[in-house]
């Protein structure tokens, strides 16, 4: 499958508003997680949850796993594909785990300094619309639609 900008048969990918409702459903995702593990250690309360130690380590590799296997196999989070968009490689192929394993690594630069800022930059600057990882990981983030 190829995903193409039906203009002109070439990769385009998407921009940073439709990424961020697929960034924001990923984290109504996780939440669930990471509070049940703050539960198990004792730092959730009638006022909100904490992760710190043991239990932000935890919840942090669960939402790399996340990421990895879900991009690396499927092409897509439950996020992305709520709202219709695919992780490829930039030659058209699917996303592979080695692929994911580098987006999800870089995911902790382009979050900095906050809120995604420089991954924001990156895709705001970048041809094909890419953040820091997916320069890295030679992938695209594009709309899943199959041409034929």
């Amino acid at each position: 499958m190829f995903y193409l900008d039906s203009e002109n048969s070439t990769l385009k990918g998407v921009g940073v508003g439709i990424r961020f409702v697929a960034l924001l459903i990923d984290g109504l995702v996780l939440l669930p997680v990471s509070y049940i593990l703050a539960l198990l250690m004792g730092t959730a309360g009638s006022n909100g949850f904490q992760l710190d130690g043991l239990g932000f380590w935890v919840s942090s590799i669960l939402g790399f796993c996340y990421y990895f296997f879900f991009e690396g196999k499927l092409g897509a989070t439950l996020g992305k594909m709520a709202v219709g968009l695919k992780v490829i490689k930039v030659d058209g192929s699917p996303c592979d785990m080695q692929a994911a394993a580098i987006r999800t690594l870089l995911r902790v630069i382009d979050a900095l300094p906050f809120a995604y800022l420089i991954g924001v930059i990156s895709i705001w600057v970048t041809e094909l619309n890419q953040r820091l990882g997916d320069r890295a990981a030679g992938t695209i983030v594009v709309r899943a639609k199959s041409l034929g």
